[in-house]
């Protein structure tokens, strides 16, 4: 399908370092012939038999320095020589001359190129093997915790504030990563590694800025706190699996591979920059602090502090959205064991498993009482809302390696990611009829 922005993203600054120019020049080759996308990695992975390069400079130039970072953190949780800071939603070279060539943060950039095609066989999918275009599922259900202290701070049902408490109290889990909020506004996400109930109960509830939940891996790995749950965002799924999954095997991607035992994506259309905050009490007139949850159900559901509830445009609200959303195409966190979100049933957490660790831990908190389930066929809607959602984090997308870069898009006035690729820039061209009925 020809789009009429680029096909191929403009490479970053070449380095001066030949080395880097020379993968720089291949992986952009290997875009230009339509290779294979599993065929990518090639372009770094060939520099280890010479002794490695400097993977460092590759990644900001590609795709920090152009605007596409989606601000997963991968890259800062697997360097073994802490080269990088997290600044602004995204990593920082601060400390580049430490880089000991190991090529670890290219290899596990979700933006520079997909899971490897042997994942599935590393996550164990559960049988029967379903994919009805939101990813390999093996069953479905509405769940929601029987804990009422959960229930009342969690949200859409609590599912995964039960989970996780139920995994640290009965063992099988030694801590959980997790978004909490900051002391001074409860709307802005930070990261953090939760060992106690009123720990996960601290970060109940959703939060619609982005929140990096996997920079906690670092304190976990230096603690040495296992088995661990990762609960994120899809992004952030994908960057642990490509850690867990990668093919350099060293002791940093070793130690995620045999200690992360259990996955939890969170369903996600975007998240919200943090002026977002500030701008939706504009729009309902109240002071930002007075924000006390948000929730979004095709509009935009504000609880204040003193319990009242109000409502705003979803569709003005959107004018706030990270634009780096646009690089992710994975609205149901397709390589996570479970996949949870509110949409469906009020009160209750639309609950996919994926694989056998996801039922094996869901089904333990179900036996133990801990959850409730209901049938997705209580609230049909569930079903079409996952579907129509996912259907349009792919929509005309090409992969995000393909994608015009940040200031390419600031240049054609369109940073939305929902509708770059529907109504803007990266629309298709309409077919002929339509176009001579509109010249007419």
């Amino acid at each position: 399908m020809t789009h009429p922005v680029s096909a191929r993203p403009r490479p970053g600054a070449p380095s001066p370092d030949p080395v880097v120019r020379r993968v720089q020049e291949r992986y952009h080759k290997l875009l230009d012939e339509g290779a294979d996308p599993h065929e990518w990695p090639y372009a770094w992975r060939t520099e280890l038999n010479r002794g490695g390069f400097r993977a460092v400079d590759f990644l900001m130039r590609e795709i920090v320095d152009t605007g596409k970072c989606i601000g997963c953190a991968s890259c800062l949780t697997i360097c073994p020589v802490d080269v990088f800071d997290y600044e602004d939603e995204r990593p920082a070279d601060t400390r580049t001359e430490a880089c000991v060539y190991c090529v670890l943060c290219a290899e596990v950039c979700p933006v520079l190129r997909p899971v490897d095609k042997d994942l599935p066989r590393m996550l164990h999918f559960r049988d029967p093997q379903l994919d009805e275009g939101y990813g390999t599922y093996s069953y479905a259900m509405y769940t929601r915790s029987t804990d009422a202290e959960i229930l009342g701070r969690g949200q859409d049902g609590g599912m995964v504030s039960a989970l996780m408490i139920h995994g640290l109290e009965t063992g099988t889990l030694g801590g959980a990563i997790l978004g909490d909020v900051l002391p001074d506004n409860n709307q802005i996400g930070t990261h953090t590694l939760a060992m106690t109930r009123p720990e996960v109960l601290a970060c109940a509830a959703s939060r619609y800025t982005y929140s990096a939940n996997t920079l906690a891996l670092q304190e976990a790995m230096r603690r040495d706190i296992k088995p661990l749950a990762v609960v994120g965002v899809p992004c952030q799924v994908d960057g642990v699996r490509l850690q867990q999954n990668s093919s350099i095997r060293l002791e940093m991607a070793n130690w995620y591979r045999d200690n992360i035992s259990l996955v939890v994506g969170l369903f996600c259309s975007e998240a919200f920059t943090h002026e977002s905050i500030i701008k939706l009490g504009e729009m309902i007139d109240v002071a930002p602090e007075r924000i006390d949850n948000i929730n979004i159900k095709g509009k935009v559901v504000i609880r204040l502090d003193d319990g009242e509830v109000r409502e705003a445009s979803l569709k003005r609200y959107r004018d706030f959205a990270r634009p780096a959303c646009l690089y992710c195409l994975d609205y149901g966190a397709e390589n996570a064991d479970l996949a949870a979100g509110g949409i469906g049933l009020d009160g209750w957490t639309y609950t996919l498993v994926r694989t056998e660790e996801g039922h094996r831990a869901l089904q333990a908190a179900i036996d133990d009482g801990w959850l409730e389930t209901r049938p997705l066929s209580d609230e049909p809607r569930g079903e079409f809302l996952m579907n129509r959602l996912s259907a349009a984090k792919k929509v005309n997308r090409p992969l995000p390696a393909q994608m015009p870069t940040h200031q390419e898009r600031e240049r054609l006035g369109w940073l939305d990611p929902k509708t770059f690729y529907t109504k803007g820039p990266g629309a298709p061209p309409p077919p002929p009829e339509e176009a001579e009925s509109a010249s007419t």
